[in-house]
């Protein structure tokens, strides 16, 4: 059931996709903004940290027993109704079509060799927070290639892990919702709220995040990648993106991220008598032949999920 639900939401989502304006994800920002409000905006001083936990159960876990009633509900009455629901939840939350659009639209501008388009495409792309008036192609090729990858493990790769676990349609619900909401909350100025939510998501993506590490080694340049995620993750602030742009950026042979910095005479001199390598950056800098390589990287890996998905399935009907 897993195998052929991620399937035919993946063919639907290429004929209808999931853009940011869909209900869905309208409704979801709405419900986490509602949620927000009302346990981090009574207070001059946003949540207190116990309302932020308890904003968090209900943001995310109101929705997810939600669904799972459902599909328990659906299951009782027939496994068809099951497998329909499934469909629809992983339509609505799962899918290149959630961040490709806009790494299309870069891409597209880089080939054409459009650099002001290509900026101006990065900067809706990435919002407010980036000034993208000044960067050079290689430095807009290189954050669209950031988060592209991140994307696709949040979009992709990250729910079909939640979606193998036995909540099922709930763990995809509950892992998106919490995406969004350590995203959105940390808009609000609230720390406790902010915290809470990136606290609870870096649980949930914990695992996940180095499966798609695995991952991105295995389909792409091995060598590479192991050598970015054990010796480069400190080129990101955030510890879970960290690995897997690491691995990303290795397995594509690129660098991404900021370059780092060579270590003075003394501090190598201290490592060497330590016995700690220095880390050094490896790979090429990005190009517009490297866009093509991170999709055909993305692919290769959603192709492996699918045939692992495939194999088991047969086992299980075979047994």
């Amino acid at each position: 059931m897993t195998f052929f639900s991620i399937l035919f939401a993946l063919i639907a989502e290429q004929y209808r996709p999931v853009t940011a304006s869909h209900w869905v994800r309208r409704m979801s920002a709405a419900w986490l903004d509602w949620v927000a409000k009302e346990f981090g905006g009574k207070s001059a001083d946003g949540a207190t940290p116990v309302g932020a936990r308890l904003a968090c159960l209900v943001g995310f876990g109101l929705p997810s027993i939600l669904v799972f009633i459902i599909y328990i509900a659906a299951f009782v009455v027939h496994p068809l109704l099951a497998f329909v629901w499934n469909i629809v939840i992983v339509y609505l939350f799962f899918g290149f079509r959630q961040f490709s659009h806009s790494f299309t639209l870069v891409h597209e501008a880089i080939e054409a060799h459009d650099l002001p388009a290509a900026r101006a495409a990065l900067g809706e792309w990435y919002g407010p927070e980036l000034d993208t008036s000044d960067l050079t192609e290689t430095e807009v090729i290189s954050l669209a290639l950031e988060r592209a990858i991140i994307g696709s493990h949040h979009h992709v790769f990250g729910v079909l892990f939640w979606f193998m676990m036995p909540m099922g349609p709930a763990g995809v619900v509950l892992y998106r919702l919490a995406d969004i909401a350590a995203q959105r909350w940390s808009e609000r100025g609230d720390f406790n709220l902010s915290e809470a939510a990136r606290h609870f998501f870096y649980v949930l993506d914990w695992v996940p995040a180095r499966i798609t590490a695995m991952g991105f080694a295995i389909v792409g340049n091995f060598e590479g990648a192991v050598y970015g995620w054990r010796y480069l993750t400190q080129k990101w602030s955030d510890s879970l993106s960290a690995v897997i742009l690491a691995a990303g950026s290795g397995a594509l042979g690129v660098r991404l991220g900021e370059p780092m910095s060579e270590p003075d005479s003394d501090e190598a001199l201290r490592m060497a008598e330590a016995g700690e390598p220095v880390a050094y950056e490896v790979g090429l800098e990005p190009t517009e032949r490297t866009m093509r390589s991170a999709v055909g990287l993305v692919w290769r890996l959603v192709i492996a999920w699918m045939a692992l998905l495939l194999m088991l399935t047969i086992a299980l009907w075979l047994g």
